[in-house]
């Protein structure tokens, strides 16, 4: 039987949520997923963001992804609803930036918690739902440092790199993401990553060095625009990747390859 394959990205009818969906790269990734036909739920603690993500099919939702409780009532509220959840995007990050210097334990643990612990918690809201239906994908959003060193000599004087509890926290969500795509993959429900390169969201005069020098680093020669992002999410979401879980799309410009 001949198959339409324009229908393969197709996300239409389908009820996603997105955590950190109101931020830098989670607004372009939920207006990304709108396009597609998606009816995409982004939460965010900043309502003023809110201005900033009219599209669509996106209906914002402010939520601390951190309260578990107040995720988990969403989660109910959303499948209340629209009778349904097909997905679920993890993107929601609150770590800090500090030095090893700078770190103490419990430092250390608020880290993990603004990066790693809150994936865990979110994704224990939606399986149920995911797992009841026998269909159902999750992208975590990881970085290219969950499985490369950052190099301290490319940020400016002033600038810190990401924190050893980040990069910690985004391995483990590798991890996370195998595992649990084994568990379920058998019932239905694929679970993959997504890891960005450099995004950065000063990309003009205000930092041009920083820029120049990643630019410089990377095959090629230029950081990523926000919008490049989202076919990596689109993708993972939908029946063109049917047969895809438990893997990592990094999108860095290849500057991994270095």
């Amino acid at each position: 039987m001949d198959r339409n394959y324009h229908d393969l990205f197709d996300l239409s009818g389908r009820v996603l949520i997105v955590t950190g969906g109101t931020g830098h790269l989670g607004r372009e990734i939920s207006k990304g997923l709108a396009g597609f036909g998606a009816h995409v739920i982004a939460l965010g603690r900043n309502p003023e963001r809110f201005a900033e993500l009219q599209a669509p099919n996106v209906e914002c939702v402010k939520c601390d992804v951190q309260d578990e409780a107040a995720f988990t009532g969403v989660v109910a509220d959303v499948n209340k609803r629209h009778g349904r959840i097909d997905g679920l995007v993890n993107n929601a990050n609150a770590a800090k930036r500090e030095s090893w210097d700078q770190l103490d334990t419990p430092a250390w643990k608020a880290g993990l918690d603004a990066a790693l612990t809150h994936y865990f918690t979110c994704i224990k809201a939606v399986a149920p739902y995911l797992l009841k239906q026998g269909r159902g994908a999750i992208v975590n959003t990881s970085t290219i440092f969950g499985f490369l060193a950052p190099n301290a000599k490319i940020y400016p004087e002033g600038v810190s790199g990401p924190a050893a509890h980040h990069v910690a926290a985004k391995a483990a969500v590798l991890q996370l993401t195998r595992s649990l795509a084994a568990q379920w993959a058998a019932q239905g429900v694929r679970v993959n990553a997504v890891s960005p390169g450099f995004f950065p969201k000063k990309r003009g005069p205000e930092r041009p060095d920083f820029i120049e020098g990643l630019a410089s680093r990377t095959p090629m020669a230029r950081i990523g625009q926000p919008s490049e992002i989202v076919g990596a999410f689109v993708f993972l979401l939908s029946d063109a990747s049917s047969f895809v879980t438990g893997q990592n799309l990094v999108v860095d410009g290849g500057y991994g390859l270095w």
